[in-house]
């Protein structure tokens, strides 16, 4: 679960409810899983959404900024400025089912390519999923994370499981141990898995405390982390010392809680050795058929819809000092 911007600067419920606009306009995806991934198997068209959900997507958007033209509270500036954000998300959610239609769920590039059955996504921004270009920052560290010996993975905070199950394709010989506390994500991430055949590689549960983490101890672990902002109450190994023994590749949550990374560095500085990464734009292949798309177009797939700064940092055990 990553941290993402909101469609408008409005708080509260307004802020909720336009949110959702955008999760609901993948509602016809998400409800056809299931028939989508039989017609795959055919060899068939995928299933698309019926023009009414489109249709009402276009009408509440269309909505949402009569509503804040109408407003006498704000500026033309405030107005515009929250335009652009809300038209940039419908403007993606468009082309994200096209690009479902096209690729039929099948992520084309990047560390997880191959991965089949990519129909929802939990947070945001599934065109980068989608493409392969997710967190590009991170490739060439997925990259030495699935080469390493790994005796097990245990990805907190798993969403729809497109780490999840894309490292378990790639680590057969690891176990893979899946945490969310939302119950709609462990059920995305199950179905995921299964359309990808790991289903039996896989398992998947709730709440994972800090205490949790003494069940791997003296085994080779990596933990991936991603749990908004949460990092910091987790990852101590002053209060869980099991963590001086594994590998972490944690996203910190810096737009949600200041100097969440720099707080990380410090914890783990005297035991690991600390690779962190910045989001910045960085060039990727997209699919054939996509380099005659409008600029606008694939400048808006690569885009992560996030809030603020989140870097990463990959935490290698034993390199500290």
């Amino acid at each position: 679960m990553i941290g993402r911007m909101a469609p408008d600067g409005d708080g509260g419920n307004r802020r909720g409810v336009r949110s959702a606009t955008f999760r609901a306009a993948a509602g016809s995806w998400h409800a056809c899983a299931d028939e989508s991934q039989a017609c795959i198997a055919r060899g068939r068209p995928v299933v698309t959404a019926p023009a009414r959900p489109v249709n009402d997507l276009d009408d509440r958007v269309v909505g949402y900024l009569a509503e804040d033209i109408a407003n006498p509270d704000l500026a033309n500036r405030q107005r515009l400025g929250k335009a652009l954000p809300m038209l940039s998300r419908w403007r993606a959610t468009l082309l994200r089912d096209r690009l479902l239609q096209e690729f039929r769920g099948t992520v084309q590039g990047g560390p997880f390519a191959g991965l089949v059955g990519l129909i929802e996504v939990l947070e945001g921004c599934h065109v980068p999923k989608l493409l392969g270009s997710y967190e590009r920052e991170l490739h060439d560290i997925v990259e030495r994370i699935v080469a390493a010996p790994y005796d097990v993975v245990v990805n907190i905070g798993c969403a729809e499981g497109y780490y999840t199950v894309g490292m378990a394709r790639r680590m057969p010989a690891t176990r893979i141990l899946a945490f969310d506390t939302n119950p709609l994500a462990q059920a995305a991430c199950r179905r995921l898995a299964e359309r990808n055949g790991m289903a039996g590689r896989i398992t998947i549960g709730g709440t994972l405390s800090g205490a949790d983490f003494a069940r791997w101890q003296g085994q080779r672990v990596l933990v991936v982390c991603d749990i908004e902002g949460a990092e910091d109450a987790l990852l101590d190994p002053a209060a869980y010392p099991a963590l001086d023994g594994m590998d972490v590749l944690v996203e910190a949550h810096d737009c949600f809680k200041r100097g969440m990374s720099d707080l990380l560095v410090e914890r783990f500085r005297g035991t690991h050795r600390i690779e962190m990464r910045r989001q910045q734009f960085m060039p990727f292949d997209l699919p054939a058929g996509m380099d005659r798309s409008p600029e606008l177009d694939r400048i808006l797939a690569l885009w992560e819809w996030r809030s603020g700064p989140t870097p990463w940092l990959f935490l290698t055990a034993g390199g500290g000092g």
